[in-house]
């Protein structure tokens, strides 16, 4: 027997109405681009107060007669030399952290015109995900190089420390005063 859906169908003398059994049509979960530009925009934001840091040192002194000396006590004719350095965020890492953001926001519409909506979706999931990684990725890698190379640097009294490859830094130096 052939049902037609929605036509009466007449079992065991009664009438019964059939219908077709149809899924719930609830909201298909999509990335939206507003949601990964606020999570760029919180990301640029917050990033660069996480990367920043300061360190000096003076590389000498006075005794006690106020005369120059320098870290080991040895006099010195002139006064000894200082060096201040200011770490902040690495423009490639604002850089990359844009580019996520483009990407993710631009790539996807691109992708739906050519008929690849899912790639779209998964581009921009990816670009959700990426945002975070590359905010901790980043601190950990600064912070650490930081920590170890330009701390170890000024330990060493070396003048000019060297930031992270990618920029990072600003040194400054001079000489003590009295």
């Amino acid at each position: 027997m052939s049902v037609d859906r929605g036509a009466p169908v007449s079992h065991m003398g009664e009438n019964v109405q059939t219908a077709p059994v149809m899924a719930h049509a609830g909201r298909q979960l999509r990335p939206r681009a507003r949601g990964l530009v606020l999570i760029g925009a919180v990301a640029l934001l917050s990033y660069p107060t996480l990367t920043m840091w300061s360190a000096s040192s003076e590389y000498g002194g006075t005794d006690g007669d106020g005369h120059w000396i320098d870290n080991a006590g040895n006099p010195l004719s002139s006064a000894p030399p200082t060096v201040n350095v200011e770490g902040h965020t690495a423009p490639a890492a604002i850089a990359v952290l844009l580019l996520v953001v483009v990407v993710g926001v631009f790539l996807p519409p691109m992708l739906a015109r050519y008929g690849k909506r899912s790639l779209g979706d998964v581009v921009r999931f990816a670009a959700y995900l990426a945002v975070p990684v590359v905010v901790v990725v980043g601190v950990l890698i600064y912070t650490v190089w930081q920590g170890h190379v330009v701390m170890d640097q000024i330990d060493h009294e070396v003048l000019h420390p060297h930031g992270f490859p990618w920029g990072g830094v600003t040194v400054t130096t001079g000489h003590a005063t009295r």
